[in-house]
């Protein structure tokens, strides 16, 4: 995983918050001990948005090589599908045609408008 400037920054804001929380338990500081906490978390949600930054850049770099994949196996299905149907309509040419013939009436009733 690649460290951008947010990883880094939050990590630094975390620590510092870290840092100023606890000079705020010793000293006794509310200020200091909530002003910590404030920039301990700022510095969580920085790293967290910089990981996310990562984890979209990674699939934006991965985005073309799935593409691929996904058109290489919807081609493969397509020709199966269509040697599948060859076979069918080679196998059973009286089945296929009056499949066929039933559709065409199925949707001329359809179309027609007529359902008496």
């Amino acid at each position: 995983m690649a460290i951008n400037s947010d990883n880094v920054e939050g990590k630094l804001n975390e620590f510092g918050g870290k840092v100023e929380g606890a000079f705020g338990d010793v000293t006794g500081d509310t200020k200091s001990q909530v002003s910590g906490k404030v920039e301990e978390l700022k510095g969580k949600a920085q790293d967290a948005f910089g990981k996310a930054k990562d984890k979209v850049g990674e699939w934006a770099d991965n985005a073309p090589e799935s593409v691929q994949r996904a058109k290489e196996t919807a081609s493969r299905y397509a020709s199966e599908g269509v040697e599948r149907a060859k076979t069918v309509v080679q196998d059973q040419p009286v089945a296929v045609l009056a499949g066929g013939i039933a559709l065409g009436f199925l949707i001329g009733w359809l179309v027609s408008g007529r359902r008496d």
